[in-house]
């Protein structure tokens, strides 16, 4: 009876994650909300049923893309078989939350980028589709901007500045992709949380995201970064920090967050006024600006005082 659930739940688990995949691939912009969940049918198998088995829906869902869908596909769920796998490895063993998303953004990124340069077989290549996906979107977006009865002054000014703009997305290009993958990484990490709470404690150094904290030796990667952007240093070294500098301040941004939520549950804050909190964040730049000053100046103000005062009721008792 055991082995007959086992493979029901594996059957299910298969067709769940090849279903959440294609639906994403297929139904693009809203499917791309599916993504990120891919991987959540094989965790759920595999931290209940055992890690080999989580693998094995994995490998049987990337052949089987292999044999119906073609390469292309398979190799792209690769990127999802890769997180699964880092996870199912690492959760319980790496318990620091900022370790295993950074890992597992990693084996993600590595992954992507060499089936990218198998698919294109040079950089430049790929570079040039790149920048000519982007000029398509720019346009659109322009065109959609002039439907909507924007000034002809500000569409002229987006259009002369449309060459940087593009110059300047390709150049974070590989950052912006990282983020990306850390995203997902970290969506799939809470899911295990809210999926698993009686293992929490085995699991991760931390209750609640609220408590988390960036790595203190993250500031000088920051100050390294930024300092290299006002000297004359080659194209390449740039280019490798100003990217490193927006996985940096997103760390920052991350913790300034956590901040902040701290003190919304601290001091019940209703959810409706949390939600436009953070709408206005996420839209606005100069709130995106000042939640990552807030959690880079957290470092030394320790707002929270973790480590000082306990951060619950019970805790204090």
């Amino acid at each position: 009876m055991q082995r007959l659930e086992v493979i029901t739940r594996f059957s299910l688990a298969l067709a769940l994650t090849v279903f959440l995949f294609m639906s994403g691939i297929s139904l693009p912009p809203i499917g791309a909300l599916l993504l990120p969940f891919v991987t959540q049918p094989v965790l759920l198998f595999g931290f209940k049923y055992g890690i080999g088995h989580g693998l094995g829906v994995a490998l049987v869902a990337t052949l089987l893309l292999a044999v119906f869908a073609g390469e292309e596909l398979s190799l792209l769920y690769g990127i999802f078989a890769i997180l699964a796998g880092v996870l199912l490895g690492l959760v319980g063993r790496l318990r620091m939350v900022e370790y295993l998303v950074v890992s597992a953004a990693s084996a993600m990124f590595l992954w992507a980028v060499g089936v990218a340069y198998y698919f294109f077989g040079s950089w430049s290549a790929l570079a040039g589709d790149f920048r000519a996906g982007l000029t398509q979107q720019f346009a659109a977006a322009t065109r959609m901007q002039e439907q909507l009865g924007f000034s002809k002054d500000s569409l002229e000014l987006v259009n002369e500045r449309m060459p940087q703009l593009i110059d300047m997305t390709l150049q974070l290009l590989p950052g912006l992709l990282f983020l990306t993958f850390a995203l997902i990484a970290l969506i799939n990490v809470v899911s295990l949380r809210r999926r698993f709470p009686d293992r929490r404690a085995e699991w991760f150094a931390i209750e609640n995201f609220r408590d988390w904290k960036g790595p203190e030796p993250l500031v000088w990667g920051l100050i390294a970064c930024g300092f290299s952007l006002f000297f004359p240093v080659p194209d390449l070294v740039r280019l490798i920090a100003m990217n490193l500098l927006l996985i940096v301040c997103a760390f920052y941004f991350a913790q300034g967050l956590a901040v902040i939520a701290f003190f919304f549950h601290k001091n019940n804050v209703p959810r409706f006024l949390r939600g436009i909190t953070y709408v206005l964040i996420v839209f606005q730049q100069i709130f995106t600006l000042m939640v990552i000053g807030l959690g880079l100046f957290d470092l030394w103000g320790n707002f929270r005082r973790l480590g000082k005062d306990n951060l619950t009721p019970s805790q204090a008792s």
